[in-house]
């Protein structure tokens, strides 16, 4: 069976089109979907960039995957989450995060959706 994004891993796909302060290009980003909900097409994911991110870092939305034991670095910018297309973007399985790294994303993600 053909990879399914499953929540906690990092894959690397296309982020175009966007527009506005969109994160564009192929980046790595995050899955916070479950499989079970990935499997229609669709995955919620956050970019994750090594390019600088000051005013993201000021309001506390990004988390950064430096010191967790992940090849990959940067740092995921959970203000910027979106469902996409993981098929036609192509997205390519990299890794797999620490549980305490997706709960720490879960949690601002939780704070920017509620009041």
């Amino acid at each position: 069976m053909a990879y399914v994004p499953n929540r906690g891993d990092i894959v690397h796909l296309q982020f175009d089109p966007a527009s506005g302060q969109e994160m564009r290009g192929p980046h790595f980003g995050l899955v916070l979907s479950a499989k079970a909900f990935n499997k229609q097409g669709l995955a919620v994911i956050c970019p994750i960039s090594q390019g600088a991110a000051a005013s993201a870092r000021t309001y506390g939305t990004v988390v950064t995957l430096m010191g967790t034991g992940v090849d990959t670095q940067g740092a995921v910018h959970c203000h910027q989450l979106k469902a996409l297309d993981w098929r036609v973007r192509q997205a390519k399985f990299k890794e797999a995060i620490p549980g305490y790294v997706m709960d720490e994303v879960s949690a601002r993600v939780e704070a920017i959706l509620s009041e």
